[in-house]
């Protein structure tokens, strides 16, 4: 075999050695962007997962709390068959599904004990609207919550 050969010969496996390489690393990248691909889908459902699950139990929460608000006003409103046993149960049910912090709390704790302290008929609807009035602001507002979680399930802090 001639120099030129050997030469040509060690060019051609040099180049070979190279695309093997090449090719390795080049695979190797594919196969790396791929599994962080797939991890950041999984990441992306376990997050919408969680949302999801939040939004069950807050619509949970707020079908129970309307469920206390609308047995409340049931037992209360009606003069002369007030059962105090139910009324005081709901009362406390509605109390303790509800956050003390929440702004409108007090103002929905003085509309349930006008209803304890209201003897006629006349008082006890005059209890009527503002009670049904404060019990729909937070049901609203809970559902807004409620739809803006969702809303924000798209997760933008894992977005590329």
């Amino acid at each position: 075999m001639s120099q030129a050969e050997i030469v040509f010969a060690i060019i051609v496996g040099i180049i070979s050695a190279l695309g093997v390489v090449g090719g390795a690393v080049l695979t190797a990248y594919a196969g790396d962007r791929a599994a962080k691909l797939a991890l950041k889908g999984v990441e992306r459902q376990i997050a919408l997962n969680y949302a999801v699950k939040m939004a069950e139990f807050r619509q949970l929460w707020i079908n129970d709390l309307r469920d206390a608000m609308a047995g409340f006003h049931s037992v209360a409103i009606l003069p002369g068959s007030l059962d105090k046993r139910e009324f005081f149960r709901l009362g406390t049910k509605i109390e303790l599904l509800m956050n003390r912090n929440d702004p409108r709390y007090p103002q929905l704790d003085e509309c349930m004990y006008d209803f304890l302290t209201a003897e006629s008929r006349e008082e006890k609807w005059s209890c009527n609207a503002p009670f049904v009035t404060i019990c729909q602001d937070i049901l609203k507002t809970e559902w807004e919550v409620l739809k803006t979680e969702l809303a924000s399930a798209n997760l933008p802090h894992l977005k590329d």
